[in-house]
């Protein structure tokens, strides 16, 4: 039995990667099929040929560090070369708890040194040489740091206290865990803005201007009071555009990128405010909120299960359960069944996308909703013609002449 588990775990590891590279070389092929004709002026001849050889290069760069990362788990999955770790963290202590953060800790150290190499030629090698880089090499060490100490503080923190309370609450440990889970969940959407960003950005108020007295002059229009608006200084690391809605109703804060404001006009800039008012008088927010507790119930409900499973540990060369093993193999059984299950989630995701953009066009403009989407995707260099699998699969976003399209009808 234990050898059918070892055998079950890595074909499904397997298949989970092999789908995974099938969909994104169905992508990348498709970027040489004729461009929908809406959105065939949005990039020039020399811009779209620049763009195909930025996505090669990502995609090839995606594609090593994806094998690379994948043969990593995969050796150490065939080999058992967990039993390794799980005794160095016996060696260090006795406690349960702490024994579980460290083994985890060991193979993330292991897939977060992989990903540094991944970022940095991204970032340095490729985004530098189409021109949308501003981070320096200091800076990137600095964010890798101030990520890394944070992952170890609550992603180390919380398995520390979810197998704590696995151990302590026995049978009630799904209900207590979920409620617990959920908890912080809110309550750090409530405070990312506030205390969060500031760790890597800053933020600044949003000045008196005509701006600022369109935005709320608009919100007012439609009945939604827009609490403190925040600007980010995001072209300390690029030169993309974003601008995002943060925690829920009143307190929510909007953060508008100083690129979006240096490269969008005022018409647009709202338009884009316009759409994320459009998701929370939809009520997409909420609904938003409740899926995620929702699949937070499913999580926690199918870690119990691998919890209690010592059949995991046995049939990779353990002597005994291990809970940070079990979490391991967990997250990758959990990775296919996510992979099918993004399917009616991204669909939601995107039928909010298009309500949104419709709340924008009909309360405030389409031409202005139309050519901010248009900037939007020539200044972040998006893929307009992605194949339809991928999308499916994906995109929590339409593309963008699919979005066009709705937009006009």
């Amino acid at each position: 039995m234990e050898v059918w588990i070892k055998i079950i775990v890595i074909l499904l590891y397997v298949i989970y990667e092999g789908f995974s590279f099938w969909l994104a070389m169905l992508n990348y092929r498709n970027r040489n099929r004729p461009m929908p004709k809406s959105v065939q002026d949005v990039y020039d001849e020399d811009q779209y040929q620049n763009w195909k050889k930025y996505y090669m290069e990502h995609f090839k760069l995606s594609f090593v560090f994806s094998a690379i990362g994948f043969f990593v788990l995969l050796i150490m999955l065939a080999f058992n070369l967990f039993v390794y770790f799980v005794s160095l963290a016996k060696s260090i202590t006795n406690n349960v708890m702490l024994e579980t953060v460290i083994v985890i800790g060991f193979y993330y150290f292991i897939t977060y040194i992989i990903s540094i190499f991944k970022d940095y030629i991204a970032t340095f090698k490729i985004e530098e040489k189409y021109g949308f880089n501003k981070m320096t090499k200091s800076l990137f060490i600095i964010d890798k740091i101030k990520a890394l100490v944070l992952t170890v503080i609550f992603g180390g923190g919380a398995i520390y206290a979810i197998i704590g309370l696995f151990i302590s609450v026995g049978d009630w440990f799904l209900l207590v865990a979920w409620i617990a889970v959920t908890v912080i969940f809110v309550f750090v959407n409530m405070i990312y803005t506030k205390w969060i960003v500031p760790i890597f950005n800053k933020l600044k108020p949003l000045e008196d201007s005509s701006l600022k007295t369109k935005i709320f002059a608009f919100a007012k229009s439609v009945g939604y009071e827009v609490g403190k608006i925040s600007v980010m200084n995001a072209s300390k690391r690029s030169t993309k555009l974003n601008a995002f809605f943060s925690g829920f109703s009143k307190t929510a804060r909007v953060v508008l990128y100083d690129t979006l404001i240096e490269k969008m006009d005022e018409e647009e800039v709202v338009a884009v405010l316009a759409h994320e008012i459009g998701h929370n008088k939809r009520k997409h927010i909420v609904f938003n909120i409740f899926q995620t507790v929702l699949l937070l119930s499913v999580y926690i409900f199918g870690l119990m299960i691998f919890l209690r499973q010592d059949i995991f540990s046995l049939a990779f060369g353990l002597s005994e359960i291990n809970y940070g093993f079990n979490i391991i193999v967990y997250v990758v059984v959990l990775s296919i069944v996510m992979l099918f299950l993004n399917l009616p989630l991204s669909f939601l995701s995107r039928k909010f996308e298009y309500q949104a953009d419709e709340f924008a066009s009909k309360n405030y403009s389409d031409l202005h909703m139309i050519n901010a989407l248009i900037k939007l995707s020539r200044e972040n260099f998006s893929n307009l013609n992605p194949h339809p699998l991928y999308v499916k699969f994906y995109y929590t976003h339409p593309p963008l002449y699919q979005r066009i399209a709705a937009i006009k009808s």
